[in-house]
């Protein structure tokens, strides 16, 4: 496991401080409403792409490493099927709500490139659960490189900076597309074999889950409602420069759940002992950079995002605890609990949608970045205490 985990994290880091770099340019080369405007529709188009999911992200991985082929096969169909129905859709709406609130219309781009990157990020769980982390390596990197050559080219010769960006969103998605279909082209199994509404009635607990995980994305949105689109461009400054070391957890997290459902429950509680020590001890590595949070803002994304320190601090305070929520949940879905994960799930993400706002109107970005701590805090420790009993 150490070795297939340790594969993923190199390759998922790579590719994710590839995307904080093409975040960056982006920040730099817009005003900070229009920066705001295209992080909130990724975050709530994310979000409703893992809605419209069904679960079959972590159904997938879990239905190989148990062998039912034709659940892999099933799962694969409909998350297919569920995309190219929902993309569409979300593609029109975006597209009509930047005309409306006067937003960069080129945002609705984003709709189609994470509707593929969502289909790609599914059928990858085949070869993690195998112990295939070469193949998840080169899709992670491959599509953030393409895209950051797009963008830099973009902007080198003159092309709008959001209509870049979006482009090269578009490219290394399709170019991902590409990378993973030839990879799973022959697998076994056979999808009729499994009725859809027998795989949405066992996928449920994973959809609820993957919902409530995912309502933490909904942070940057949320600000730009109750706040202004220029305030959430302020605070996605900060909290997009943490997106690198998420994936340390998501790493993680993609390697525990097959691994976990191999496990003797007293073997699965050891090692979630062992990962909170180890994710809780981590953190402590973020304290030098919570000192000088505001110099490092400024520094990466330019004087435009000056005053947002304190919500980089603030995030960074909040990633351990993000941490051991994310891994226990992928133990504990191994172990078969997954109902549990999704009730804990489901009360988080409430907390979080209601103390996001409730802490920007008190303490306005800062106060939001504040409350996402607190959220991630609760819901760890409730975890830990159901993942060690």
């Amino acid at each position: 496991m150490r070795t297939q985990f340790l594969g993923i994290l190199v390759s998922r880091g790579l590719g994710s401080g590839l995307q904080a770099l093409a975040l960056i340019l982006l920040a730099r080369s817009v005003p900070a409403a229009a920066f705001g405007a295209v992080t909130s529709v990724i975050a709530l188009v994310g979000f409703l792409l893992v809605v419209t999911g069904f679960g079959m992200a972590t159904f997938v991985p879990r239905a190989r490493a148990q062998g039912a082929d034709d659940d892999v096969q099933a799962g694969l169909r409909l998350n297919w099927v569920s995309t190219a129905v929902t993309t569409p859709v979300l593609l029109l709406v975006t597209g009509w709500w930047a005309v409306e609130h006067h937003a960069p219309l080129a945002v609705a781009l984003i709709c189609v490139s994470l509707g593929l990157e969502r289909n790609v990020d599914t059928v990858l769980g085949v070869p993690i659960a195998d112990g295939d982390s070469r193949t998840a390596a080169i899709s992670m990197v491959l599509r953030r490189s393409v895209s950051l050559v797009v963008l830099v080219v973009g902007l080198l010769t003159g092309v709008d900076a959001v209509l870049a960006y979006t482009i090269g969103l578009l490219v290394g998605a399709l170019a991902a597309q590409v990378q993973i279909r030839l990879h799973v082209r022959d697998l076994p199994g056979s999808a009729a074999a499994v009725p859809t509404r027998d795989l949405a009635r066992r996928g449920w607990p994973f959809l609820v889950a993957n919902v409530a995980g995912q309502a933490r994305t909904l942070d940057v949105p949320l600000v730009a409602a109750t706040l202004t689109p220029a305030a959430a461009g302020l605070y996605a400054a900060a909290v997009k420069l943490v997106q690198p070391l998420l994936l340390i957890p998501q790493s993680l997290a993609a390697v525990v759940a097959p691994r976990s459902a191999r496990l003797e429950p007293p073997a699965a509680r050891r090692l979630g002992a062992r990962l909170i020590a180890a994710l809780l001890a981590g953190g402590l590595l973020a304290v030098p950079f919570m000192v000088f949070a505001e110099q490092i803002v400024v520094f990466l994304m330019g004087p435009t995002y000056a005053g947002s320190g304190p919500v980089l601090a603030w995030t960074l305070a909040g990633l351990p605890f993000f941490a051991v929520a994310a891994v226990l949940a992928a133990l504990l879905q191994g172990q078969s609990r997954e109902h549990l994960v999704a009730v804990v799930g489901v009360v988080s993400a409430v907390v979080t949608v209601l103390a996001v706002p409730l802490g920007a109107v008190m303490g306005g970005i800062t106060g939001a970045a504040i409350a996402l701590t607190c959220a991630s805090v609760l819901r760890a420790g409730v975890l830990a205490v159901c993942a060690l009993r």
